[in-house]
């Protein structure tokens, strides 16, 4: 149950990172331009989706009792990591998007 904290903590990470970028100053800073209003879309409902399995996630692993509370303080923490490194390192916190699922999916498989 230890390695689904990473997984939920990452997903809701590149979720909001997935629902930033389909901003246009957000994406104007990651990527150097305007996104296309196809992408913004593409990007917004990944985020949207990401949100939503890693709401799943918390709910399978703590229960429809403690599983939204996992979701939302992940949702807060992710939140906070995501705005911090957006403003140092706009470039990497992109990066750190698509390798933190990853990891965080190795880590519970590991520990599973």
């Amino acid at each position: 149950m230890s390695g689904i904290v990473p997984l939920l903590l990452a997903l809701c990470y590149a979720g909001w990172c997935l629902l930033a970028l389909g901003m246009e100053r957000h994406h104007r800073d990651a990527f150097g331009s305007a996104p296309p209003r196809r992408r913004r879309r593409l990007l917004r409902g990944g985020g949207w989706l990401l949100l939503t399995l890693a709401f799943t996630t918390g709910i399978a692993a703590r229960g429809w009792e403690f599983g939204p509370v996992a979701w939302a303080c992940a949702l807060m923490l992710a939140g906070l990591a995501w705005v911090l490194l957006l403003a140092l390192a706009p470039k990497a916190a992109r990066w750190l998007a698509v390798a933190a699922p990853l990891l965080a999916a190795g880590t519970a498989l590991l520990a599973a």
